[in-house]
Formats: C-alpha cells, structure tokens, sequence
C-alpha cells in the first residue's frame, strides 16, 4: 500500500483512510519507527537531502563501532555531538503522540525504534524498545 508523497488525484487520503480503518480493525499493532518520525521535532534524518550523512558523510565515522573505539578523535567528537544533539531540546510530533493514542487504546504490543532521542518516551509512551539505545544513557566499553 503506498501512502508516500507519490500519490495522485486524492490517492493519499485514500491511502491514509484505509490505514486508519485497518488500524482500527486491528486487535494488536507492533510499529517500527526511525528518523522519519522525529524530523518534524527537528531532529535531522541520516539519508534524506538534508540528512546528517548526506550532508557531512565524514560523520558516519561516529556511528561506526570499530572506528568509535580505535580513533580517540572520534570518540571526542562523538561526545561533542551527543553534547549539542537536538534531542535534548526536542519535542515529539504527532507521529509520536498518535502511537501514544494506540498504546494506551490497548492497540500497540510493540513500539520499537531505531531511534535515540527518547521522544517515544516524552511523548508518553511506556513500552519502547530502543534498537541503537539511547542517547539520555552511556555505558563505558572499556
């Protein structure tokens, strides 16, 4: 089913109408949320035009395990970038206040995220499963 900006002549709200039908039918809904969810808190995406790798593709050297735990410098900067990050002023969006109308209809069995900004969770929402953990918590690898 595309609901993406793609559709034509009405077909989106077509689109969005049957989502929501098929969510309100649903007995138990598990969602998978990424970037996309939090651009509108203005958190930038990674991939998209304006997105963080896109824009400064040096940057992927932060994320990077192997590079993180061989390159002092990376780790600084990883550090500095957590330190001035948008999620620590961030606000969620609809997007996250809808999943929060679901979890607590008794909708959602799983809300997992590839995100660190904890917006799920100022938004209200209990069971978060954060996939990359979170940048609110670090744990010293040494």
């Amino acid at each position: 089913m595309d609901v993406g900006p793609t559709a034509h002549n009405g077909g989106m709200k077509d689109e969005m109408v049957a989502v929501a039908a098929k969510l309100k039918a649903a007995n138990k809904i598990t969602v998978l949320t990424g970037a996309g969810i939090s651009t509108e808190s203005g958190i930038p995406d990674y991939r998209g035009p304006q997105g963080v790798w896109t824009t400064n593709p040096a940057s992927m050297r932060l994320v990077d395990i192997e590079v993180y735990r061989s390159d002092p410098q990376v780790r600084r900067d990883a550090w500095q970038e957590r330190l001035h990050h948008a999620a620590w002023t961030a606000s969620p969006s609809p997007g996250h206040r809808a999943l929060v109308d679901l979890e607590r209809a008794g909708k959602l069995s799983a809300l997992v995220t590839q995100n660190i900004d904890g917006l799920h969770q100022a938004a209200g929402s209990t069971a978060v499963l954060e996939l990359h953990g979170t940048i609110r918590e670090a744990k010293c690898l040494a």
